[in-house]
């Protein structure tokens, strides 16, 4: 059971007051780095951390039987190609994402705040937004993660790898479809060119 201060609930009954609220998303390269963003007009220093100042925003999709949120919709503005960036190097399905609660004249006390922890279960890019699906259900039926990636114009099978096919006297691959045609090996190139462009699919 989560337990709240008595600052925090003083704080969040007041009629006039508004809630910061504060996104995690744990060691999304592997290496232990967090990507941090706070729904705010400046960045936040809380616990120790900084959160930059992005435009995004959540909102609860689906509850179960229990009264519980299961999935919860986080959009993220891409205009600056930020997070893009970010989506084609990393696959961020499975990352730990927490979601936090705070008040502007409490941050300098780590217990006052209100957390919930979900996981990355898929996302779309667009040019202008990309939409994360969180749940707080976790690999219940022991799937696979990360998921595949769908591209246009990059193929995801290892270099000579039994899904790729190559066996020539080439040396490296840059994944396109055209070093793939190069190589007369396009029939077992796995990108997927009828996808619309400057979009990501993650299922």
């Amino acid at each position: 059971m989560i337990e709240l201060t008595a600052a925090f609930i003083a704080e969040k009954n007041k009629l006039a007051n508004k809630p910061i609220f504060l996104y995690e998303v744990e060691d999304f390269d592997g290496q232990d780095n967090s990507l941090l963003f706070a729904a705010y007009e400046d960045d936040v220093v809380f616990n120790g951390k900084t959160y930059l100042k992005f435009p995004i925003v959540h909102e609860s999709t689906t509850e179960n039987t229990s009264g519980e949120i299961d999935t919860v919709l986080v959009r993220v503005a891409n205009v600056s190609q930020f997070i893009q960036n970010k989506l084609e190097s990393y696959d961020l399905r499975g990352k730990k994402a927490i979601i936090t609660q705070v008040f502007s004249n409490l941050l300098d006390d780590s217990l006052n705040k209100f957390e919930q922890t979900f996981y990355i279960d898929s996302y779309t890019a667009t040019q202008e937004v990309v939409e994360f699906t969180c749940t707080s259900k976790f690999d219940l039926m022991k799937l696979e993660l990360p998921a595949r990636k769908f591209w246009r114009t990059f193929c995801t099978w290892k270099f000579k790898s039994t899904e790729c096919g190559y066996s020539g006297a080439e040396t490296s691959c840059n994944k396109t479809f055209q070093k793939c045609k190069l190589l007369a090996n396009e029939k077992r190139f796995d990108g997927f060119p009828s996808i619309p462009s400057k979009h990501i699919y993650v299922g």
